[in-house]
């Protein structure tokens, strides 16, 4: 009878897939060229788990997963870039405005589109074999969706690791009006007053001009160049091949997005696709974190900000700070000393950060902001001191103000006594204690896991064949027509001609009424008598 019951259960399973029709092993190419380590915790999951489906995995990429999985090939993209740090300092990585953001990152975009010239992706064009799917990240630039157009892959997926942002919104048909909407370099949250909506309205015509006029057409100039093909001028343009994306899978959740916008069908939230099951920790760092009897405070400011860059009086702060809260404190330092350091204080060039803040001794993050750190902390419920430098990290600590779930520390605000005061007033109050782990009930409340949710809709668009019925019809409107530009015109030439028709209708009832009353009003002239 068991025998039975298994061989019925597997039966059930080969024929339904859980839903998802016939099980079928799929040819997955990814292209990741990005040098940032930090995205790497996002896509590389997806590709290993899609591998471990049973699909054929291709990866070029610049971060290897650590697999020997005989269906998962994997091409190293890093020979292609060149070995420089992208940010010497803390300092180099601040932009006070939009602009100096947008001008930042283009000034990094072009180590990105030469990539495309390089020789693993030359020879990948020249010999491409059959591929069902395309999953790359579109870092400010479209420019690798054309790989899915030149090598006539059917489905293309965006693994989109950061906020979503408003071009990226738009290119999908998702609502994005800057009356509500907060863009994503700003620090505003819903609702904004009428000066942020002001400043708003700014900030999205700043990022237009430099997606379209500078990203977008630098990348479509790569494109003709290097990617179109034999079709030359009459290939279709990237930012029609970019629209033509069948899945965004978004490192987002509406849980802890102080903008959330309503999404189109195409763009699914998988934000946690890097969380892993907490592994056991090195023993020095258990051990001091074990034996606090007042808790740990975990300080790290991300892979691309090193602690030791921080201003001598800034990082004093910290220092003194530390020094005066009965709680330890794991600091990730990349130096080998750290002058000033106090009793309580372990340094570390690298810390197990998904494993200390599953630890429940934690009792505070102290963060940059950055979307992966923010979500582990939101994950197990450790209230978040925020110092956003870069991006989308200020937004990101605003949701968790916004939510209860810590405070924001200004980057030009750090002194002795303000970094005392922001931790000594989360460490004391528990309110902020309760507010983190409220937070963390919501984003875990889900009906499967962020991984198996992105593995779900990328087998879903591929069985699918591209799932063009997840597109709305704004994605192939024009924006005259989605900002009703059209109908206004039409309207305003309907009344301008009605104005026009009632005027030019008074003015001649108005000549022939004066023409009239004219002739009624002068008398007629005398008859002339006759001769006698």
């Amino acid at each position: 009878m068991m025998i039975l019951k298994v061989a019925l259960l597997l039966s059930a399973l080969a024929l339904g897939g859980g839903g998802s029709g016939c099980v079928r092993a799929y040819n997955i190419l990814g292209i990741f060229p990005q040098v940032y380590r930090s995205h790497s915790l996002i896509y590389n999951p997806i590709m290993l788990e899609l591998a471990k489906r049973g699909h054929n995995v291709t990866v070029y990429s610049m971060f290897q997963v650590n697999s020997q999985l005989p269906n998962l090939r994997q091409i190293d993209l890093q020979p292609c870039f060149p070995k420089k740090p992208l940010y010497d300092s803390i300092e180099g990585m601040r932009c006070p405005t939009a602009v100096q953001l947008l001008e930042l990152i283009y000034v990094e975009l072009p180590s990105y589109w030469n990539v495309s010239a390089c020789p693993p992706l030359v020879a990948l064009l020249r010999h491409s074999p059959h591929f069902d799917a395309l999953l790359t990240q579109p870092f400010n630039s479209d420019l690798f969706s054309a790989y899915a157009h030149r090598l006539r892959i059917p489905t293309s997926v965006f693994v989109f690791t950061s906020s979503l942002h408003t071009w990226l919104l738009q290119r999908f048909g998702s609502p994005s009006n800057p009356s509500y909407i907060p863009e994503r370099g700003s620090s505003f949250v819903q609702p904004m007053t009428f000066w942020q909506r002001v400043e708003n309205v700014y900030r999205y015509a700043i990022s237009e001009f430099y997606f379209r006029l500078r990203f977008d057409a630098e990348s479509e100039r790569i494109y003709r160049a290097l990617l179109a093909g034999d079709a030359g001028a009459s290939a279709p343009s990237l930012r029609r091949i970019a629209a033509q994306t069948s899945l965004v899978l978004a490192n987002t959740h509406f849980s802890l997005d102080p903008v959330s916008p309503p999404l189109a069908p195409a763009i699914v939230e998988v934000a946690g696709v890097n969380l892993k099951n907490a592994s056991q920790l090195p023993p020095i760092i258990r051990e001091f974190i074990d034996e606090s009897k007042n808790g740990v405070v975990y300080f790290c400011m991300g892979s691309l900000l090193r602690g030791e860059s921080f201003p001598k009086e800034k990082r004093e702060a910290f220092l003194y700070a530390f020094s005066k809260i009965p709680q330890r404190v794991l600091w990730k330092w990349e130096g080998d000393e750290l002058p000033g350091k106090s009793d309580n204080i372990m340094i570390a060039k690298w810390m197990p950060q998904r494993d200390i803040l599953a630890h429940p001794n934690v009792k505070l993050f102290i963060s940059h902001g950055g979307l992966l750190g923010t979500s582990e902390a939101v994950y197990e419920g450790v209230p978040i001191l925020g110092i956003p430098i870069f991006g989308d990290q200020r937004t990101n600590i605003k949701a968790i103000e916004a939510n209860g779930g810590g405070l924001l520390l200004d980057y030009n605000d750090i002194t002795n006594q303000t970094v005392l005061e922001k931790i000594q007033m989360i460490l004391t109050d528990q309110e902020y204690q309760l507010k983190a782990k409220q937070l963390s009930k919501r984003y875990r409340d889900r009906p499967m896991s962020p991984l198996d949710t992105a593995v779900y809709w990328t087998e879903y668009v591929i069985r699918h064949k591209g799932a063009p019925h997840l597109r709305t019809a704004a994605v192939d409107t024009a924006w005259y027509q989605h900002l009703l530009l059209d109908m206004l015109a039409f309207v305003a030439t309907l009344l301008v001609t009605f104005v026009l028709l009632i005027y030019c209708a008074f003015k001649v009832a108005f000549a022939l009424l004066t023409r009239l009353l004219w002739r009624r009003s002068v008398p007629a002239p005398a008859t002339k008598q006759k001769r006698r």
